[in-house]
């Protein structure tokens, strides 16, 4: 064989080898991350403080000392705020605690967990979900905190207690929609249709974004007008996706697939009845909140009634989306402090 033609085929293969390895290179998406290679620099704890407190020392004194011991500020936030037991610190708080976990409601409710949202297979699942999403949100913001989860029991008053240090989960919250249990609360403050999310799958989507919209909510965010809300939450729901790219859309919105389709089918329109000016730069948040709040349906402007609730929420994160798109060099940090909305509205195309 010619050795000039040689060397020029084999000249001409490593072009082609070096070419497709930078369009693939190219085409990788920065943001995905394989959370088995990310290193946090200390173990991911998930907590079962809803078992642990069943199982306290019989002297008061003792157990307030332990409770302080083992679970410091979250132990705080607990007897204090969560349940608002008492002092911390107060011996007659064990005592009070001890009345609450014998109460026979608590006892339902925890024999409910143990059987669903805090059963070991759930614990096992969620607690691998949320330390992929956590280890993807390290590699992302290594200079970001990353909590502690601790599962507990709030007595149907916290869902989501998040705080920079830990991430508290009110397991009761997810026991499943069927559970005969949930015929017992009142419906004027559980209607059906919270019933139907308090379902299992929708612990992780709830807790890291939940986490998330107080983690960030210091990054310049005022709330002074619709526009600013929907695009905070379109943040962190892009930022959310991101960390668990596994989970279905239709989760984190706490909607159900034909909800989410509905959504999709109908963005023309919904985009022209949150478009106007005087609708999306609206200022006074009891008008605007209607974009935002849990619900049958949204009740804002003309959308019917077969609508998924919170649909600006929807709309904020489509409108990130397509910014992110039409921006790829822009970072997260980047992301969260622009607050102009225009710049967001200009990239956005239903």
């Amino acid at each position: 064989m010619d050795t000039s033609k040689m060397y020029s085929t084999l000249l001409r293969c490593q072009l082609w080898t070096i070419a497709i390895f930078c369009l693939a290179s190219c085409s990788r998406d920065k943001w995905d991350i394989d959370p088995n290679q990310v290193d946090l620099g200390r173990e991911f704890r998930v907590r079962t403080f809803y078992k642990d407190i069943r199982n306290l020392p019989k002297s008061d004194s003792t157990a307030i000392e332990k409770l302080i011991r083992v679970y410091g500020e979250f132990w705080v936030d607990y007897s204090e705020n969560i349940l608002k037991l008492g002092p911390f610190n107060d011996v007659a708080t064990a005592a009070e605690l001890r009345l609450f976990l014998n109460h026979e409601s608590t006892v339902e409710t925890l024999a409910a967990i143990d059987t669903t949202s805090g059963s070991n297979a759930k614990i096992a699942e969620i607690s691998l979900e949320l330390e992929n999403g956590f280890k993807r949100f390290h590699a992302f913001l290594p200079s970001e905190p990353v909590p502690d989860v601790i599962l507990m029991t709030s007595g149907f008053n916290f869902t989501i207690y998040p705080r920079e240090e830990y991430l508290a989960i009110g397991l009761e919250w997810f026991i499943g929609h069927e559970h005969p249990i949930l015929d017992k609360l009142p419906p004027e403050m559980f209607p059906q249709y919270r019933k139907l999310r308090m379902h299992p799958d929708l612990i992780t989507a709830n807790a890291l974004r939940g986490w998330m919209l107080v983690n960030f909510q210091n990054r310049g965010y005022t709330g002074r007008m619709l526009a600013e809300d929907i695009l905070y939450w379109g943040k962190v729901l892009w930022l959310t996706k991101r960390c668990l790219p596994e989970l279905h859309d239709h989760l984190l919105l706490d909607w159900t697939p034909t909800e989410l389709e509905w959504a999709k089918a109908n963005e023309e329109s919904i985009w022209i009845e949150l478009q106007p000016s005087d609708v999306i730069f609206e200022t006074n948040r009891t008008i605007y909140n209607k974009w935002l709040t849990e619900g049958p349906f949204t009740r804002a402007g003309s959308i019917p009634q077969e609508s998924p609730d919170k649909l600006g929420i929807w709309m904020g994160w489509n409108i990130v989306e397509d910014y992110m798109e039409v921006n790829p060099k822009t970072t997260i940090e980047e992301l969260f402090a622009d607050r102009e909305p225009s710049n967001f509205l200009r990239t956005y195309r239903p």
